[in-house]
């Protein structure tokens, strides 16, 4: 396929998608602001994010591609400044944590904040990779088009994925639990008593129905197992069709990878990092930029093993690199996952200062686990980037010889 063929697609591709994303997004917004209730932080930060990706994204990609189709030149991917980022993130996530515990209109006012605060990871890592490559691969529009491709087609087929996943789960274990003597018993009185939960917002309650042992083993093994299995195989899955054509050098695959990365926790970071309504916001801003660290380093991995499968055309490399991917992803979000059962383990027996003593240092233990984790990741994207820069200079050196 020629390149400017695949250029118009892109073009058609991200019109279509931010036509769609954003008309959707401004309908919401529509729907919430004529309908009874004031708007909450939970309504709007959602829409936030969805906004900010179609138009961010989906007005870069538009211009990029059709740049690309005109078959006008895209300069080289050598950001500059990366420090500044280092410097505004903590300033923004302190910002957003004022405001959410001042009754400052946070619905209004923690959108903005919110979007700023969840980009920066994502470019942090980025401006780090492109520093350590020193521009030599990779155009800004190759950049744009990886992080496109994984934000849409990469996030959306792992969610889609994972859904389904999720339901044969709740399939398969309800009808194992049918088949047990007086198992229909159990099933509807779970289903009343999360009816009942839902309704009175008994957050004790609730927890103590997750913790139950069942669903703790479930949850572990959910997130640690066949969820990485899924995000890891269509992440870079843009990439992987896209090299097909292109044949990238090993460090514009792992460009590519860590694009790939990018994008995928942008969405992440802006839809995931709502979870926690306006009082926990600053506490879910923080976590995300370990996890954002995590999807970079294992998208580069699995890119730079996609560029020795097309272009080197050895595919066992594709395969450790995608088992080593999912392996580190399974690890972080079985620690992860760990982390937060025991700290819901903690607020249901606060009374019991023993066991709230023991979770508390569990707790610490996995969080500092995720951040030695986390400085692991960054050290090894800026030494991986600059080993394979040094290769392509010494590469090009070698044929300018010959």
């Amino acid at each position: 396929m020629h390149r400017s063929t695949l250029w118009l697609i892109v073009v058609i591709f991200s019109l279509v998608l931010s036509v769609l994303t954003c008309g959707g997004g401004l309908l919401t917004l529509a729907l919430f602001i004529i309908s009874a209730g004031p708007l909450t932080p939970t309504e709007t930060l959602p829409l936030a994010g969805v906004l900010a990706l179609s138009l961010g994204l989906g007005v870069s990609l538009l211009l990029h591609g059709w740049a690309g189709w005109r078959g006008r030149p895209s300069r080289q991917f050598n950001p500059r400044r990366a420090w500044l980022l280092w410097l505004l993130l903590p300033l923004v996530i302190g910002l957003g944590a004022l405001i959410g515990t001042r009754s400052w209109a946070p619905a209004l006012l923690l959108p903005p904040i919110h979007v700023l605060a969840m980009t920066l990871p994502p470019l942090i890592m980025l401006w780090l990779v492109g520093w350590a490559l020193r521009g030599t691969v990779g155009s800004w529009r190759e950049v744009v088009a990886s992080i496109a491709g994984a934000s849409s087609l990469g996030f959306g087929a792992s969610f889609i994925g994972e859904v389904l996943l999720v339901f044969a789960l709740v399939v398969v274990v309800t009808v194992v639990a049918m088949l047990q003597p007086g198992g229909a018993e159990q099933v509807t009185a779970l289903t009343e008593n999360l009816q009942d939960l839902t309704g009175q917002q008994d957050i004790t309650s609730l927890l103590k129905l997750l913790l139950s042992p069942v669903i703790v083993i479930s949850a572990l093994a959910l997130f640690s197992i066949p969820v990485p299995l899924i995000e890891e195989a269509f992440k870079t899955l843009a990439v992987g069709v896209v090299a097909r054509w292109v044949r990238p050098s090993p460090a514009q695959s792992f460009l590519w990878g860590v694009a790939g990365g990018v994008g995928f926790s942008l969405v992440e970071n802006l839809l995931g990092g709502t979870l926690g309504g306006a009082e926990g916001w600053a506490a879910g801003a923080v976590s995300r930029f370990g996890a954002t660290a995590m999807h970079c380093f294992t998208g580069g991995l699995v890119g730079w093993g996609w560029g020795q499968f097309w272009t080197a055309r050895r595919p066992l490399r594709l395969l450790g690199c995608y088992a080593a991917a999912v392996t580190i992803h399974g690890l972080w979000n079985g620690i992860a996952v760990g982390a937060a059962f025991l700290s819901a383990g903690a607020l249901v027996h606060g009374g019991e200062s023993l066991r709230v003593g023991l979770a508390s240092l569990g707790i610490l233990a996995l969080l500092g686990t995720l951040g030695l984790l986390t400085v692991v990741f960054v050290v090894a994207l800026f030494i991986a980037g600059r080993r394979l820069a040094s290769e392509t200079s010494n590469a090009s050196q070698d044929t300018a010889h010959i």
